[in-house]
């Protein structure tokens, strides 16, 4: 399943090997831990933990929606306009250069089309509504952040990726 990735290689590998942060399996925080936050070697919740009742992470009522078009058809008075349009998709703008980062248009942050979290609101523009991007960058890949049918449908407009 191509949404998974591969397995690093070559320099990509040598790269990472090289890393202060490469543990040997994995990359590893050279920071110590904030107070208060688990201990990254625990992998497991505790059973108190678990059984602790907690917030709800669903928002209570709809999030409210703006469409973002009328304002992107002028350009933006101080030369800098950020565009949130959900999680971590978020439209720059620098003096007319246009930055989209971490573009997640699916409705799930899962690899899995009916399975994983699902977004709480939709997004307030089609992905064919969005303006011309200059550059897309992609922060990281985790599924919230790196959404396999979203960067297929935008690899078709050659804007380059970072």
């Amino acid at each position: 399943m191509k949404s998974f990735g591969q397995r690093a290689s070559g320099e990509r590998l040598e790269r990472m090997r090289g890393s202060p942060r490469w543990a040997g399996n994995g990359f590893r925080n050279l920071a110590p831990i904030a107070a208060g936050l688990r201990d990254a070697g625990t992998p497991m919740p505790s059973i108190s933990e678990m059984l602790r009742p907690r917030p709800p992470r669903v928002p209570g009522a709809p999030l409210p929606l703006t469409d973002p078009r009328p304002a992107w058809a002028r350009p933006a008075q101080s030369g800098l306009r950020a565009t949130w349009l959900g999680h971590s998709t978020v439209l720059l703008e620098i003096d007319g250069f246009k930055v989209l980062t971490d573009p997640v248009w699916g409705p799930r942050a899962s690899p899995f089309a009916l399975m994983g979290p699902k977004r709480f609101a939709p997004m307030p523009v089609r992905l064919r509504e969005m303006p011309e991007v200059d550059v897309i960058v992609i922060s990281h890949d985790h599924y919230d952040h790196l959404d396999f049918p979203t960067i297929r449908a935008l690899r078709a407009s050659r804007t380059p990726f970072v």
